[in-house]
């Protein structure tokens, strides 16, 4: 089957929002981002075209001075699932990267998405690293260690010095936020910062545990993106403390919270008996289309 893929334009947005309102339940990011994706020049959002409608879309976004592609919004409308939209969409995706000279391409998904995993694969990505996601509904405050150093608001610069002496702490030196992710360096933290606040605990002159988040709104529910990296329980307990702390100051009734997998059970056990529960896992995935 041979598919009329384009560009996605203005009186396209209707459309979009159809394809977006069968993605969770409604709540889908798309439809609040897909105006700034159409007057941004550094993304390439393309549609699949039947029948005088898009039914199904993908946006190519360059970041890291336009060195790396980062994949997102691959959307196909339940009425046209099962036709290879998305296995068209991808590839497409992939030679839009190369003919743009990018030297990697990147995107997440969750680790139990067993088509994207699979589409992944066929397409030539590879799995850099996973994380685990948690959304908490109506959070509660937790009562974080007194014995812990006090957490304190740091500018990105900051932060980044910080993390030279103990690198450790963001494995993979990649940083997540919000399905997203950027390597370490001063400029992705001051990008992020933008957006961001961040929180930090040092112990012995080094950082010992950082969080940072951002408030948002999605339809008509208020919710904070919150990430954490810690060195131990201790410091991710405290970190997680203060986030909720400041998400119900924001007049939060949600949280996604992304961090480390080996802090998973600390955060069930914590929060089981406070708090529903729903966690996952993000993958990231990547393809290396030319030498670095």
């Amino acid at each position: 089957m041979v598919l009329n893929i384009r560009k996605v334009k203005r009186s396209d947005l209707d459309d979009v929002k159809e394809i977006s309102k069968h993605v969770w339940d409604g709540h889908d990011y798309v439809p609040s981002v897909a105006t700034q994706w159409l007057r941004d020049p550094k993304c390439n959002f393309y549609g699949v075209e039947i029948n005088g409608h898009v039914v199904a879309v993908a946006n190519l976004r360059l970041i890291e001075a336009g060195r790396l592609g980062w994949m997102e919004g691959l959307r196909v409308h339940p009425d046209y699932r099962g036709r290879g939209l998305a296995n068209g969409l991808t590839p497409f995706i992939v030679k839009k990267g190369e003919e743009l000279g990018l030297e990697r391409l990147r995107y997440t998904t969750a680790i139990d998405n067993a088509a994207s995993l699979k589409l992944a694969k066929k397409s030539g990505f590879r799995r850099v690293v996973t994380v685990a996601v948690a959304w908490l509904n109506k959070p509660k405050q937790n009562t974080a260690s007194k014995n812990y150093p006090e957490i304190k608001k740091l500018a990105p610069k900051r932060i980044w010095s910080l993390l030279k002496a103990n690198s450790r702490l963001v494995p993979h030196r990649i940083l997540f936020y919000e399905w997203k992710a950027l390597d370490v360096n001063c400029e992705n933290f001051v990008e992020i910062g933008k957006t961001h606040e961040f929180n930090a605990a040092l112990k012995d002159k080094k950082i010992h545990s950082l969080s940072f988040g951002s408030a948002g709104q999605e339809a008509n529910r208020s919710w904070r993106s919150v990430t954490i990296y810690a060195s131990d329980r201790q410091g991710f307990l405290a970190q997680l403390s203060r986030e909720i702390e400041i998400a119900l100051k924001e007049g939060a009734n949600s949280a996604a919270c992304t961090f480390q997998p080996r802090f998973e059970e600390t955060i069930k056990t914590t929060l089981s008996e406070l708090e529903e529960y729903d966690g996952t896992r993000m993958v990231l995935l990547e393809k290396k289309i030319r030498p670095l």
